[in-house]
């Protein structure tokens, strides 16, 4: 079977790993992003990991995931963020291709994370929206069973939409949280995992912090359900880590602000591929750009 090199650049690390054509992980490991040194400093990463991988390997592509708004037609980053400085411009695909003498293809790691749902969580819907909620808040959208990336390859930039006059991630992410918790509670360095602990445990001052960010994170995802019309909003996201008890509370809280005839045809779940999404939807990405082009090696059956 087909085995691809697959990267997840993130702003703290960047997953690797070994990926077939079914979606298998077949082995994976990390890496620090060290963004402060800037993007041509993380691709000269990514370009030495492949080299060090292909003395013992064989692969048929490379997929990327990558943070920030990416041009996937020639694999160049647009926009980026201040996490990651001077990456905008760089040409991921073109300097990975040269270095590595392999079929690169790269996107957004929102879009990858909801291509590998996609293909492997078994949502079996056409029309959804895609949520990450961790550090920040990112997102993605499938119409017609298609990604959609905007004429500027950034649709589903949501986390800088306005809820209740602040920015949606500012509001409603794991940091948004931290936040609450030491407005609420007291100033120190708090996990969601200790702030949800304390939650359950009755405590009235992170109660408020809590109910405060699913209030948050509930209307800016009533929004988007106005917006899109999705079949399914699919979370992912370190937050989600509280499984079914989070998704329970998420739902409680969009029903309060939902139409009814609404709320009752979107379902709201949790991401299936949690921390490996990423590199799965960029071997599917792979896959899918390729036979788009016409490459004979990739079989109709994969996509």
């Amino acid at each position: 079977m087909n085995q691809y090199l697959a990267f997840d650049i993130g702003g703290t690390q960047i997953k690797y790993g070994i990926v077939d054509e079914a979606g298998n992980i077949m082995s994976h490991g990390l890496m620090d992003t060290e963004a402060y040194k800037g993007g041509p400093s993380i691709i000269n990463k990514v370009i030495n990991k492949g080299k060090s991988m292909l003395k013992d390997h064989s692969f048929k592509g490379v997929g990327i995931s990558t943070a920030g708004q990416v041009d996937f037609n020639n694999g160049k980053i647009v926009g980026a963020g201040p996490t990651i400085p001077n990456y905008t411009g760089v040409e991921i695909k073109k300097l990975v291709t040269e270095a590595l003498g392999l079929p690169v293809e790269v996107r957004n790691d929102v879009d990858c994370a909801a291509l590998g749902e996609q293909w492997l969580g078994g949502h079996d819907v056409n029309n959804f929206i895609a949520l990450t909620v961790g550090t920040g808040i990112g997102g993605a959208i499938a119409i017609d069973g298609q990604m959609y990336s905007g004429h500027s390859f950034s649709a589903g930039e949501w986390g800088y939409m306005l809820v209740e006059g602040e920015q949606f991630e500012k509001v409603a992410s794991v940091s948004g949280l931290i936040n609450l918790a030491r407005k609420y509670k007291e100033d120190r360095d708090w996990t969601g995992k200790e702030i949800f602990a304390l939650y359950d445990e009755g405590d009235k001052d992170i109660k408020l912090a809590v109910n405060t960010f699913f209030k948050h994170l509930a209307i800016g995802i009533t929004n988007l359900i106005y917006i899109f019309n999705p079949e399914k909003v699919i979370v992912g996201g370190g937050v989600t880590a509280r499984g079914d008890k989070f998704l329970k509370e998420v739902r409680q809280e969009v029903q309060k602000y939902a139409q009814p005839s609404i709320y009752k045809n979107t379902e709201i779940v949790l991401a299936k591929l949690s921390n490996h999404a990423g590199m799965v939807g960029a071997v599917y990405n792979f896959l899918k750009r390729q036979q788009s082009l016409g490459n004979t090696n990739v079989s109709q059956h994969q996509c």
